[in-house]
């Protein structure tokens, strides 16, 4: 016989007085809601009982009673109340909840970005103050969506968007308040029909051959007007490795030897305190870097000049002020950019040139993704594209149609 048998068994049969437990079950839960309260009881001159019951608006309120037992009663009522009251939490309660243990995995540069963004999507939304159980898929939709609207968002900051409404329904799950994600069944790419193309996502995502010249062209025209002109040089090498601007700024000299480079740090940049550090690279991990011809040329010709100016220092790449930060050089290369007349573009935009040439030039995807220091996933992602010119693909189609011509010819 299992427990719950034989105890149904017990009270049948009158070994045990199920009101008698009940009882003690209550007066136990008695004794302790009056020991929780830490406001005194007393009796005034009238002959009534008073003491206090927490308040949320005013900290607490005066309760006056006739009996002492009627007083106690209130008291126990109170506690009884809030231990079994429903706690009703918002989608923004369990984000914040979600932040303040997932803050702690991240740099400080993700958590700043956090803060504008909780700012930018749920702080000012009342969506956002609804209960977390009342979220179905199609309502997540429409949560969404209306901050799509609202903001014109595009794909890439949808997909961030979704990836924090993603997070909380299944941190919320976890936890048990709720029984199943809304979200399980709904992806960003869903939501990508409603997002707005932004102004970034017009310009091109590569330096096309004309602009790789003619900004190469200005440069050397810069070297010989200001040869001590250092974050151009920076952006050339940028030019000729396709490094993190974060990973420019970190080179040291103990970093380069005959033949090749070690990449193994990166510049950080710290909001909080408005500070630079140096740091791992983004991956944790080192990687080797080829030292061709002209990256010696470069690295050589940088020295030479840091050492006539008294710049020479253990990074690479310094000026009188000392390292130069990833800001220093990315402003250099839209400063030439605007000058050249070409759509003012960062540092990763060379990361991504070099990336599709050589693609274009059949290195393997594994190769490629080894020299750039990510994935095979996201070099072929986020930094593959269309380097071509008309010519070439004219050559393309002519021998494409002269094919199909002799194929129709023979047949």
């Amino acid at each position: 016989m299992d427990n719950l048998n034989l105890l149904q068994s017990a009270i049948e049969n009158g070994i045990i007085d199920l009101t008698h437990i009940q009882n003690q079950v209550y007066m136990a839960k008695r004794v302790k809601y009056l020991k929780q309260h830490n406001y005194s009881m007393w009796q005034g001159k009238d002959g009534k009982w008073c003491t206090y019951l927490p308040d949320e608006n005013k900290g607490r309120r005066f309760v006056k009673k006739n009996t002492k037992q009627e007083m106690e009663d209130a008291v126990v009522k109170y506690y009884s109340d809030l231990e079994n009251a429903v706690i009703t939490l918002s989608f923004k309660d369990v984000y914040y909840e979600w932040r303040s243990l997932h803050d702690k995995t991240v740099q400080s540069t993700s958590v700043a970005k956090y803060i504008t963004d909780a700012k930018r999507y749920f702080d000012n939304n009342e969506a956002a103050d609804q209960d977390i159980t009342s979220f179905t898929k199609e309502s997540v939709k429409v949560f969404i969506k209306e901050l799509i609207d609202k903001l014109h968002l595009c794909k890439s900051a949808t997909k961030r968007l979704y990836e924090y409404v993603d997070n909380v329904f299944s941190f919320a799950e976890e936890r048990g308040y709720i029984d199943k994600s809304p979200t399980r069944y709904l992806k960003a790419k869903d939501m990508y029909g409603y997002c707005y193309e932004s102004e970034r996502s017009k310009k091109p995502k590569v330096f096309s051959k004309d602009d790789l010249a003619i900004l190469a062209e200005r440069f050397k025209k810069d070297h010989l007007k200001k040869p001590n002109y250092i974050p151009s040089y920076a952006v050339e090498f940028a030019a000729l490795t396709g490094m993190r601007v974060g990973e420019i700024a970190a080179l040291s000299w103990d970093c380069v030897f005959d033949n090749y480079f070690v990449i193994n740090k990166s510049e950080k940049y710290d909001p909080p305190t408005n500070s630079y550090y140096i740091a791992k690279t983004k991956n944790k991990k080192d990687r080797i870097f080829p030292i061709t011809p002209q990256i010696r040329e470069l690295l050589d010709t940088v020295k030479r000049i840091e050492e006539e100016y008294g710049y020479l220092c253990e990074w690479v790449f310094a000026d009188y002020e000392g390292r130069l930060t990833f800001r220093k050089i990315s402003s250099c290369l839209k400063n030439k950019c605007r000058q050249c007349g070409i759509s003012a573009r960062g540092i990763h935009t060379y990361r991504k040139t070099l990336n599709s040439n050589l693609e274009h030039d059949g290195v393997p995807s594994t190769v490629r993704a080894t020299l750039l220091g990510h994935t095979k996933e996201v070099n072929e992602t986020y930094y593959t594209f269309d380097v071509s010119d008309i010519d070439e693909k004219m050559q393309i189609i002519t021998n494409v149609n002269q094919h199909m011509n002799s194929c129709g010819a023979s047949a």
